[in-house]
């Protein structure tokens, strides 16, 4: 389950990219690559330990499935946020790239995390019908 996860992360990733480059330079943006990378590195981080506990958790009683799932979402979404405090703080980021291709990113591993959870319970459930 887990390297189903990073294989689809990865090549949702590279599609988004491969149509984000051409568009940012279509548009004269090419300067803001640098914040647009980093608000897709950091959630990307955060995202591939936090679903490796859940993948953990999967095979344990709901109670700490749920834990793992909505605790994790909580812990990665605090590191996210101290991390984009600081970098915006010591890095002289264009803040408005920053935030906006972070909250893209996140929101897009987020999609593919519980994309997997879902299937993932419903194959449980089937399973113990």
């Amino acid at each position: 389950m887990f390297f189903d996860f990073l294989k689809i992360l990865g090549i949702t990733l590279g599609v988004v990219w491969v149509l984000l480059i051409p568009l940012l330079y279509l548009l004269a943006q090419s300067v803001l690559m640098r914040e647009i990378f980093i608000g897709c590195f950091l959630p990307v981080v955060c995202f591939i330990p936090g679903f490796y506990a859940v993948s953990w958790a999967v095979q344990r009683p709901l109670g700490p499935f749920m834990i793992a799932v909505f605790g994790g979402m909580l812990v990665r979404l605090f590191l996210i946020g101290t991390a984009f405090m600081l970098l915006v703080k010591l890095a002289q980021l264009h803040v408005s790239s920053f935030l906006f291709s972070l909250l893209g990113f996140y929101t897009l591993c987020l999609v593919v995390e519980l994309y997997f959870v879902n299937n993932r319970i419903r194959y449980r459930e089937e399973i113990q019908e």
